[in-house]
């Protein structure tokens, strides 16, 4: 991948974003490992990170701006978005990170109001990707918030997130 990894803020060039995350040390099991929920957690809070624009007032505060933002910001917003599908495969078992992970995410696919965001769950050490803990999609789908129905990605807001698309990961059947 392209991006160069960012210590402590998104990459913001074209292509795959790498969002620094933090591993928790409740995110641990009894195990020692990343439990599974708190995996789908991590791919949240980067998807947040990469797409989700903060309300004015706490951009006003510090709040990052998101490097991809969709037209949302959020509850009381006329848009939202629902999770379609997620689907997660694990390579190996990660353990508690006191420098956290990187989670690299793209677009796989720009549909009519629903997009697919791509994932490899890396650390710092491994920029290229080698050998990464997990990889994982989730479909996301633009909804009205009212009626819940979905609604079509604007043709700017296309052409935006276009700059983010890449191959979709390949995943063991």
């Amino acid at each position: 991948m392209s991006s160069p990894l960012a210590a402590d803020a998104p990459d913001l060039t074209p292509g795959p974003l790498d969002i620094p995350i933090p591993v928790r040390w409740t995110d641990l099991d009894a195990y020692g490992h990343v439990n599974n929920a708190a995996m789908v957690r991590l791919l949240e809070e980067a998807r947040i990170a990469a797409f989700w624009q903060p309300p004015a007032e706490q951009i006003a505060l510090g709040a990052p701006r998101p490097p991809a933002a969709l037209p949302i910001s959020g509850a009381g917003d006329a848009l939202s978005t629902v999770i379609a599908s997620q689907r997660v495969e694990y390579s190996r078992s990660l353990g508690h990170r006191r420098d956290g992970v990187l989670v690299r995410l793209w677009l796989s696919r720009i549909g009519g109001a629903s997009l697919s965001v791509d994932y490899l769950v890396l650390t710092r050490d491994d920029p290229e990707a080698a050998a990464p803990y997990a990889r994982a999609r989730t479909v996301v789908v633009m909804v009205d918030a009212a009626s819940g129905a979905p609604v079509r990605l604007e043709q700017a807001t296309r052409r935006m997130l276009e700059r983010f698309t890449g191959e979709p990961l390949r995943f063991r059947d």
